[in-house]
C-alpha cells in the first residue's frame, strides 16, 4: 500500500470540495456549500487515517475510527505511537469533525415532515454555514500539525503545502 499516494489522493479529493464551497454564493447555495464542506472533512479525515497506517472505512462517520484507534492505541492494543500533542490533536479533529458528520443527509435532502420538506437553503443561515467554514479550516490547521507530528510534511511537503494554501479560500458572498 503506498501511504503517500493514498494520503495526497484523499487530501486532493477534500480540497476540490473546499474550493467547490468557495466558489458557490453563500446566499444562494448554503444547502450545497454545508454539503461539500462535510465531505471535505470526511476526506480529510480518511486521510488522517492513511497516515496512521489503517484503511479508512467506507463510512460518513470517519471520527468513529480515528476515536476507534486513540482508544485501541491508549489501550496498548496497536502499535503505534503517538506523542500527547499529537492524540490532543486528533481529538480536536474529532470534536469538531463530528458537527459537520452530524449533519447527515440535511445538506441535500433537507428536512421531511408530514406535509413539507424544509429544503437545505432554508436550514442553514449564513452565520451558521461561515461557522461551518471555519471548523473546516480548523480540521485542516490541525491536520497540518498532525502531519508535522506524523513527518508526512517532511516525507511529502507538497501536502501539507495543499493544505496551506486552502487556508486561505473564503466563502463567496457576491456575484
Amino acid at each position: 500500500m503506498n501511504l503517500s499516494a493514498l494520503i495526497k489522493g484523499w487530501i486532493e479529493l477534500a480540497l476540490n470540495d473546499l474550493k467547490v464551497a468557495s466558489e458557490l454564493n453563500i446566499y444562494e447555495y448554503r444547502g450545497p456549500i454545508v454539503y461539500h464542506l462535510q465531505q471535505c472533512v470526511e476526506k480529510i479525515l480518511k486521510g488522517i487515517i492513511v497516515a496512521l497506517g489503517f484503511d479508512p472505512p467506507r463510512t460518513h462517520f470517519p471520527s468513529k475510527k480515528l476515536e476507534e484507534i486513540l482508544l485501541e492505541a491508549e489501550l496498548g492494543n496497536l502499535e503505534i505511537k503517538l506523542s500527547q500533542n499529537c492524540k490532543n490533536l486528533l481529538e480536536a479533529i474529532i470534536s469538531v469533525a463530528k458537527s459537520l458528520e452530524d449533519e447527515v443527509t440535511r445538506p441535500r435532502y433537507g428536512v421531511r415532515h408530514a406535509d413539507k420538506i424544509i429544503l437545505p437553503n432554508e436550514l442553514y443561515s449564513t452565520d451558521v454555514v461561515k461557522m461551518y467554514f471555519n471548523d473546516t479550516k480548523f480540521v485542516i490547521e490541525k491536520t497540518i500539525e498532525v502531519f508535522h507530528e506524523l513527518n508526512i510534511c517532511r516525507d511529502d511537503p507538497m501536502v501539507c503545502q495543499k493544505l496551506s494554501e486552502a487556508l486561505s479560500y473564503e466563502l463567496r458572498e457576491g456575484n
